[in-house]
């Protein structure tokens, strides 16, 4: 009968794994593989077909160890001792028989086997697994194979117990983690290390000597042969990549006793990449891990900082050559992993008041610096990023910057920088360093997001070294800008013309400007920060030098409009640091003013028109910036200002949307300054503005859809495409605009543009309260002055809103003619182009685009424009009103009027509205609320407003599930293949909106919880006991939002219903953070109301089943599994809701099954253990998805192997989890199951 099973299931697996045999066949063979796993004998069969002889191909050889696996993980805990130890003894059998010959996944799974044996098993108790150890010593002196096969052993193990969040390992890590030290460690270390120390762990090692010795031993005879056989390089590969599980754990004297440190700096100087790249992983653990004691931390620590070891990492880091034309991808990655080591040494450079970790007085900090300074120098971007929050950082902290060492390298420091402050995404010349980012990053966003950030570093250690040596910098850089433009190619570049804006000529141009701009931003900083006496001698100095560079900035005449914004922003930047120079000053206004005002040029095409209008609405927010800061100067001529800006304005060169700017200009100068009659200049500027508001032909328009749709143009429009023939069928992006239709369409677009005064409201709101102290006298009498403006507009401003989202809902196109109906539908349409989802180029889009500008469909495009622009800033302007205090607030009926205001027309409001509504409307009046109104005002406001975008949310998303999901790798496959399949791109483009959405909700939900202080549930018991719910409010905050929410039934209902929908979306990101919302809620909630407590077990413990058995929510499982172990393990103890839930949901298990989970669950002490005996129990019941992509001690956490170096690097992580689960650990052992199976219970 065995024969026959093997001789079947090896038939079996050669039909699955024949492509020829027909699919009916291989899904039968499946079938029958499938069956065959949960047969009893299945691990006998397993080690039958498993075993070396007779000969057996691989595939079949790796299916009989996963039968063995899976029997491991579904049946272990309920096999009997004899049974256990057949298994394990086979296990044994099959890793010393390995060969090297064996296939490689094949020695992965049977070290994969025996680790899951020893993680349930090893020093269980005196009849378990006791001679493990003694095992593997013998299996390190037999073979080669055995001796690989031990180390594969022992990394898998250390990364499950120590690394990984495995919850098998999780149930027995005390004693798994003293066990691992224990044979690691040599005898006499222990010894000495710890006073008393466990028998039952003493007797599970073998020898004295510990692993840890034997490996060092290894890896130094591989090295000393040079690491050159194919032998003695996989053995340096396989200590190293052991070495690089335990060395953040293991005692820092076995690493100094065994010489460790000095082996795996000879392996960095290795000829050999994986062995130096694995030497870099491991330095980068012992270089980041935590040393306790002052000799270990001189030890190792500090003697890398000495001349020998700086000197090493320098050769190796100058040995490291890359040939673009013949690239090494394995020799950048370490030069990669190198450098990032490298700069995280810097770390120990300010110790602070640890004496325990201060660096040797012989430390060479010039060589270490200098090593960092070639890394930045590198032309790799991606390299030379690596330090530059390095150097922001020494120049930051005065007992580091001041040292000589650091100050020889400032003008490199400032040179450096302003060559590398250019803009890259422009360069089109495949310079060494376009090439290398090409090499980096896959997509144009991704690469443009990485150099923002870069420029922006650059900056700051600019204006940092500025701060450092602010006369000796602008002395240099006055000289560089001077030899630049003085120069034929400089004054060029200053003319360029758009079709060169690519050119590097133009763009070193512009990196004078960017340079500039850094420099007097450090002198600003110097100013406040420089306090030694010699303050004003120096001052002297510097303010003629300043004053000299203004002029001459000011003194150029730049032409082109992209160089005119940068010149402009640069000189605005001279404002703080000139305020005593007033004509300077002047004159600097004086341009600011002159790019305001750029001329359009008569022949400029539409494109050079819409760059130049850019340029002065750039310019005018310049100008503002000017207004705060040198309000007091500018007051002092501000009858002559208001006059030369009501001329401009009287000129009719402007847009209103620059009349605005220049107003709030006059505005903001009035209120910053100490001018006497403030109130008096507001009223003028800001009054004729709001009562545009009241003006009976903006309140007719406001009062109804049919005057709305009159006073945006509707009939207008309808008569002339009458006039035109154009009915509901009429294709207007075929139907050319005659001369009459352009004269139309200017004459709207000047009517749209002062049509409400919606974004002068908002600006004049924002810009006067910008960055003021609420609790200040002068935000104060701005309030007084709001206030009574504000209240008497804001219906109006509600109503605007709301006539926008009637106008886009299509129930109210009934009534509408079928070519008016038509038009409207277009112009609602929203068009949107994104990388990577949108059927067409950027230049296709934009073709489309203007070829729509030349036909009727242009009058769609517009109209829609403008209505989706003002109801943009109709949220911002809500926005800003939401900061005055209690002006909206204190309203009667507000959050009701607010919420039906803006979400009323629901059908009308796009998922991209819907963003903008949360992000821009909902989240600032939940955050800027004042606590005194919470209790009316949020009370009414957010149930309303959760529970719509909840159902709102779960409509969509239903859909779209429904539809078939295109996200993550799927959206990119489909990208690909999609070709002209229009239909396609709008399903993706909808669902990346949708995801945007979750998103911004997700971070409303935050907003109202925030993130709960780990030991917050420490002082909480879980009994169901009145008093101790009232000490779980006491111990939060009372002007707390997240005490709000959990003290209000209305508003906790349609949040966690929230939460809950959007932990279970397929969205990692969201999904991942209600996870964890959930997790820290639920120890304070849990027992306030037995609604809650019913939702939690009815409805979320579902949930988490559902998120646990889908393979799409790896990364979420763990928190997930968290979030399932407490709901079940407190509310059980409180009633049998749980129990019956639990049953409900997989039918397959009994209560003997249940209670058997229960008794475990009560006899651990720790949530994590608590957490892996629910994960183990469910994979057993199959609730779990069995497979590679359902192994949830594989998928709950584990880190890919390029990061795990810098997993290392944040072991501090890990122990802040450790302490939240010890905090929730207390709430368990006070209620929950600890209690039902208490011995008091009756």
């Amino acid at each position: 009968m065995e024969t026959e099973a093997l001789e079947r299931i090896s038939e079996a697996l050669l039909t699955v794994h024949n492509p020829q045999v027909p699919n009916d066949s291989r899904r039968l063979a499946q079938e029958f593989l499938d069956a065959a796993k949960q047969e009893d004998d299945a691990p006998l069969w397993g080690y039958h077909l498993a075993i070396r002889e007779p000969p057996r191909a691989d595939q079949i050889r790796h299916f009989g160890l996963s039968l063995i696996d899976f029997s491991l993980k579904q049946h272990f805990t309920s096999y009997d001792q004899a049974r256990r130890l057949a298994i394990r003894n086979w296990v044994i059998e099959l890793a010393i028989q390995v060969r090297q010959t064996d296939a490689y996944y094949i020695r992965e799974k049977l070290a994969l086997l025996w680790v899951n044996i020893a993680k349930r098993s090893w020093g269980a108790n005196k009849d378990e697994w006791n001679d493990m150890d003694e095992t593997l010593v013998r299996m390190w002196d037999m073979t080669s194979a055995t001796r690989e096969m031990s180390l594969m052993i022992f990394r898998t193990l250390f990364e499950d117990v120590f690394m990984l969040d495995d919850p098998i390992a999780g149930k027995r890590s005390g004693f798994l983690t003293a066990q691992c030290i224990e044979v690691l460690t040599s005898r006499s270390i222990l010894d000495d290390v710890y006073d008393r120390r466990d028998e039952s762990i003493i007797r599970l090692r073998s020898g004295s000597d510990g692993w840890l010795v034997r490996w060092s031993l290894l890896l130094g005879q591989c090295l000393n042969q040079g690491a050159q056989s194919s032998e003695t390089e996989s053995f340096a590969i396989k200590v190293l990549q052991t070495l690089k599980t335990c060395l953040v754990w293991v005692q820092p004297r076995a690493i100094r006793e065994t010489e460790l440190l000095g082996r795996i700096s000879q392996a960095l100087t290795m000829h050999n990449v994986k062995v130096q790249t694995l030497a870099t992983d491991c330095l980068h653990i012992l270089l980041t891990r935590a040393f306790s004691a002052e000799d270990d931390f001189t030890a190792i620590i500090g003697a890398v900082f000495l001349s020998p070891g700086i000197r090493t990492l320098s050769e190796v880091y100058n040995s490291i050559q890359l040939d673009l034309d013949d690239f090494d991808e394995d020799s950048y990655i370490l030069l990669k992993k190198l450098v990032e080591m490298v700069v995280g040494m810097g770390e120990y450079l300010n110790v602070g008041g640890d004496k325990r970790n201060r660096l040797p007085s012989e430390t060479d900090l010039s060589g270490y610096l200098e090593l960092v300074f070639a890394t930045t120098q590198h032309q790799s971007l991606i390299i030379s990023g690596l330090s530059l929050q390095f150097w922001s950082s020494i120049l930051r902290v005065e007992d580091l910057a001041r040292l000589p060492e650091v100050n020889a390298l400032l003008p490199r420091l400032l040179e450096l920088s302003a060559d590398r402050i250019i803009k890259y995404e422009g360069v089109e010349e495949r310079t060494p360093s376009k090439r290398f980012l090409e090499l980096d990053f896959d997509s144009i966003p991704e690469m443009h997001s990485f150099l923002g950030n870069y420029k922006r570093f650059v900056e700051d250690i600019a204006r940092l070294v500025v701060c450092r040596i602010p006369i000796d910098a602008m002395l240099w850089l006055d000289m560089r800008l001077d030899k630049f433009f003085s120069s034929w190619h400089g004054w060029h570049s200053r003319e360029s013309p758009s079709i060169l804006r690519k050119d590097p000529l133009f763009l070193v141009a512009y990196s004078q400007f960017s340079i500039v701009d850094a420099a007097l931003r450090g002198i600003s900083r110097w100013r406040v920060w420089y306090r030694e006496s010699d303050k004003e001698e120096k001052t002297a100095v510097l303010n003629p030098i300043i004053e000299r560079f203004c002029d001459r900035m000011i003194s150029m005449d730049v032409t082109d409009p992209i160089l005119l914004r940068k010149q402009v922003q640069t000189l605005v930047q001279f404002a703080p640091l000139m305020k005593h120079v007033s004509q300077t000053m002047f004159n600097v206004l004086e341009k600011v003013l002159y790019a305001c005002t750029f001329e359009y040029p008569a022949d400029a095409t539409d494109e050079d028109r819409e760059l130049i209008r850019e340029v002065r609405n750039n310019c005018d927010t310049e100008l503002n910036r000017l207004a705060y800061l040198m309000p007091e100067a500018l007051m002092e001529i501000y009858s002559d200002l208001e006059r030369i800006i009501h001329e401009i304005i009287a000129s009719d060169k402007l847009s209103d949307h620059e009349i605005v700017s220049f107003l709030s200009f006059l505005l903001v100068i009035s209120q910053r300054s100490n001018a006497p009659n403030k109130a008096e200049c507001f009223a003028k500027i800001v009054d004729p503005v709001l009562n545009c508001w009241t003006d009976e032909a903006t309140m007719k328009g406001l009062s109804q859809l049919p005057w709305f749709m009159e006073r945006v143009g509707i009939v207008e429009i309808a008569n002339y495409f009458k006039s035109r023939g154009v009915d509901a069928s009429t294709d207007l992006l075929s139907t050319s605009m005659d001369e009459r239709g352009k004269q139309l369409k200017m004459s709207l677009r000047n009517q749209w543009a002062a049509l409400f005064p919606i974004r002068a409201t908002r600006i004049f709101i924002q810009y006067t309260i910008e960055k003021i102290d609420h609790s200040s006298e002068e935000f104060a009498r701005l309030l007084e002055l709001w206030k009574p403006r504000v209240q008497p507009i804001l219906p109006h401003i509600l109503q605007l809103v709301a006539q926008i989202h009637a106008y886009c809902d299509p129930a109210n196109w009934g009534d509408l003619p079928p070519e008016v109906s038509s038009f409207v539908r277009d112009s609602c349409e929203e068009k949107f182009w994104h990388v990577g989802i949108s059927r067409q180029s950027r230049d296709e889009f934009v073709e489309e685009s203007m070829k729509a500008a030349m036909s009727l469909r242009d009058f769609a495009n517009s109209l829609g424009m403008m209505l989706r622009y003002t109801r943009e800033y109709a949220f911002l302007a809500l926005g800003s009103i939401t900061q005055l205090e209690s002006t909206m607030f204190e309203i009667p009926g507000i959050g009701q009027s607010l919420w039906a205001a803006v979400a009323g027309e629901p059908r009308g409001i796009s998922l991209h509205a819907w963003k903008h509504l949360v992000a821009l409307v909902v989240r600032p009046a939940v955050k800027n609320c004042p606590p005194a109104y919470w209790d009316t005002f949020l009370v009414d406001f957010l149930p309303r407003a959760l529970t719509q975008l909840d159902g709102m949310l779960e409509e969509r998303w239903t859909i779209l599930t429904n539809r078939g999901l295109v996200g993550g790798q799927q959206l990119q496959e489909e990208v690909d293949a999609a070709g002209e399949d229009k239909a396609l791109s709008d399903e993706m483009i909808e669902e990346y909106h949708l995801r945007q959405l979750s998103n911004v909700v997700d971070r409303l939900l935050i907003d109202l919880v925030g993130p709960l202080n780990a030991k917050t549930p420490t002082a909480i018991a879980l009994d169901g006991m009145d008093s101790d719910l009232k000490a779980a409010n006491g111990a939060l905050k009372k002007t707390d939002s997240r005490t709000f929410v959990l003290s209000h039934p209305a508003v906790l209902g349609p949040f966690l219903s929230l939460c809950n929908h959007l932990f279970v979306v397929h969205d990692t990101r969201c999904s991942y953070s209600c996870a964890m919302m959930l997790r820290q809620l639920i120890p304070v909630m849990i027992g306030r109301y037995p609604e809650v407590d019913d939702f939690l077990c009815d409805v979320v413990l579902p949930s988490c089943l559902r998120v646990l058995g889908d393979s799409y929510f790896s990364d979420v499982a763990g928190e997930a599994s968290y979030v399932l172990t407490m709901i079940y393990t407190v509310l059980r103890g409180r009633y049998d809701r749980p129990l019956k839930k639990m049953m409900e949901m997989a039918p397959s298990i009994g209560p003997e099954e249940m209670m058997a989970l229960e008794g475990e669950l009560a006899s651990v002490k720790t949530l994590r253990q608590q957490r892996g005996v629910m994960i183990e129990f469910l994979a057993v019941i199959n609730v779990i998805p069995e497979g590679p992509e359902g192994e949830v001690a594989r998928r709950i956490a584990r880190v890919k192997r390029d990061r795990e170096s810098r997993q290392q690097a944040k072991w501090t992580i890990s122990r802040k989890a450790a302490e939240q689960e010890e905090a929730v650990d207390n709430v368990l052992a006070e209620g929950g199951l600890v209690e039902l199976f208490s011995d008091s219970r009756d």
